[in-house]
């Protein structure tokens, strides 16, 4: 491919590399793209309640490891962007939006094994996929842990392609951090172990051998799963030179790993925390054996005591599938329709190529694996899905690219001009054009004009999850913003009745009350804001000089609008889409943003 005109303002680097530069370029759209309105959509539950433990870990210093939580990824990384650029909604998601918008770049890990075309077509699937899209605008973890995971394995793909260890070393650093965004992490190893078996038990049926009786087990598995053959005498010292390079480079690169899980998950001390990394490296140098168990083994003892254990997977399965496969089939069509066919053509050809196999398998398993592993029915997961079926996906839109062309050019031949292959040249473009299309249709409805509808409602889609709270509760948000930055005595918000109301210092540190969960969303906005809190069981205990915003049940509302008098104007708020938790808010009328 020759380099487009109009490219010189490009490095050399990427100049020289066409299709590289139209990978970054698609790179640098995603990025301004996700950045666009990042802070519209109001804080959904999981998003207010890891951004409060962030915050207050700012505050007090204090963390350690807590499964419900998740892994510690934003507890580290947060800090350092509300440092630079202030706490708000759209600094909170920043590094979601950057992951999610520079991950395109990483199609170019796989530049061996995948055609120009396909390569551009990874790119673009990463960059627009509206799943993907919306949840690298969301202040979760699933979408940097498919993203690192996918990273560290094309740095594998890349040590193997050119035996440059600093590859290995970048995967191990990858895989580190990926360990400390969830726990998910654990069925993403299990899921790469089986897909790198499945790869080398399809190569070796390919080979006319079966894995199960074959004798040569020993001298074609490794080759098999690094996608390689050796023909010549020499193969025993290649092997035992392939052996050496990756055991040596392998343990740096496993080092590298265990260090960055260390960092993120080892405990920080303060206030009900006794043992510190920091601590334990400055002078209490005996506490560093109980900060490496806590940041590993009992880290990963809490993590299957809690997710496996703890019985929190047991419902029925099949409603869970229907419910995954309802939102691959409408936010992920594109990905799962052209994923079969790219799946299916790479399967049939001769030989089939281990990269594409082994994402392949990785996307059936994690469609199939996840509604078992979910607690709940979640959109989110089918990132663990979607990532991988990009690549298969890539293939089949590459080789609809390419029958068009076949089509076309045969179509322009003096001999041959039939209707038939006109029919079907305009039909093969026009599925690829309203692919794009459709894509971005979904992408404009659930990122900016109704991020908070899910398919609870009429109009809203299966990629919202139902518990999003309504863009209407941006009003209360605003107004708690506007009260706490106010140079006034006295508490900021009150809340009341007995299921709003507890001890404000009860929520310096993990677990929270019951109450805080009732009002979640809203503690992120009041920590954020650092507003003044109190809160009564009754309205009976509600003084006579109330604060400007007043929150109480929708059961209390009339004998609190008696108590407050006409000053107050309150408004009842659905605290998720589906409508299960609502307050009602009284704003007093000298803070009311004038209409």
């Amino acid at each position: 491919m020759d380099t487009p005109p109009g490219w010189d303002w490009l490095p050399d680097r990427i100049r020289d590399r066409p299709v590289l530069s139209v990978i970054v370029l698609i790179a640098l759209l995603a990025v301004t793209v996700r950045l666009i309105a990042l802070g519209f959509r109001v804080f959904y539950y999981d998003e207010a309640w890891f951004g409060y433990w962030v915050l207050r870990f700012m505050e007090n210093g204090s963390w350690s490891y807590r499964p419900i939580l998740h892994g510690p990824f934003y507890v580290r990384v947060n800090p350092l962007v509300f440092d630079l650029f202030g706490v708000s909604d759209a600094t909170a998601r920043l590094v979601p939006a950057l992951m999610g918008g520079l991950l395109p770049v990483a199609a170019w890990l796989y530049r061996e094994h995948l055609s120009d075309g396909e390569l551009v077509a990874l790119a673009a699937l990463l960059a627009a996929n509206p799943v993907l899209f919306y949840y690298s605008r969301f202040m979760r973890k699933d979408l940097p842990l498919a993203a690192l995971i996918f990273v560290a394995v094309g740095l594998v793909v890349r040590t193997m392609d050119t035996r440059d260890p600093r590859y290995l070393y970048g995967a191990g650093l990858s895989l580190g951090v990926a360990a400390s965004t969830k726990e998910s992490f654990l069925l993403w190893i299990i899921t790469i172990v089986g897909g790198l078996v499945f790869v080398a038990d399809t190569r070796m049926l390919e080979a006319g051998r079966s894995w199960w009786v074959s004798r040569t087990v020993r001298s074609t598995l490794w080759p098999a799963a690094a996608g390689t053959a050796h023909t010549s005498d020499d193969a025993g010292e290649g092997r035992l030179a392939d052996l050496d390079f990756w055991f040596h480079h392998g343990v740096v690169a496993a080092v590298l790993a265990v260090a960055m899980i260390v960092f993120f998950y080892a405990p920080r001390a303060g206030p009900g925390q006794e043992i510190g990394l920091w601590a334990a490296l400055t002078g209490e140098f005996l506490t560093l054996p109980a900060v490496l168990w806590a940041a590993t083994g009992q880290a990963f003892l809490d993590a299957i005591d809690y997710w496996v254990l703890g019985g929190i997977q047991e419902h029925a399965y099949l409603p869970y599938l229907v419910d995954t496969f309802k939102t691959m089939l409408t936010g992920a069509t594109v990905v799962t329709v052209f994923g079969a066919i790219g799946a299916l053509i790479d399967r049939y050809r001769e030989p089939s190529r281990p990269i594409v196999t082994f994402y392949a398998f990785c996307a059936g398993a994690a469609t199939l694996g996840y509604p078992l592993a979910n607690n709940l029915p979640v959109p989110w997961s089918t990132v663990h899905a979607i990532v991988p079926l990009a690549v298969p996906a890539a293939v089949g839109i590459a080789a609809t690219g390419r029958a068009i062309r076949a089509l076309d050019e045969r179509r322009a031949t003096a001999d041959d001009q039939s209707v038939t292959r006109s029919v079907a040249t305009v039909g093969l473009a026009f599925v690829l054009v309203g692919a794009a299309v459709w894509m971005g249709a979904i992408v404009v409805q659930t990122s900016y004009v109704a991020p908070h509808d899910s398919a609870h409602g009429e109009t809203g889609h299966e990629i919202v999850y139902y518990a999003q709270p309504p863009g209407e509760l941006r009003t209360v948000t605003d107004a708690i913003d506007r009260v706490a930055s106010a140079d006034r005595a006295g508490p900021d918000v009150l809340f009341v009745g007995s299921s709003l109301q507890m001890d404000e210092s009860r929520v310096d540190l993990p677990p929270a009350t019951g109450a805080w969960h009732a009002r979640m969303p809203l503690p992120w906005y009041t920590e954020q804001s650092n507003a003044d809190l109190a809160s009564v069981r009754s309205v009976s205990a509600v003084g006579d000089t109330p604060p400007p915003i007043v929150i109480t049940t929708t059961s209390l509302q009339n004998d609190l609008r008696g108590r407050l008098g006409e000053d107050y104007r309150g408004t009842h708020h659905d605290l998720d889409e589906a409508g299960d938790r609502s307050v009602v808010v009284f704003v007093h009328d000298s803070i009311r943003r004038p209409a």
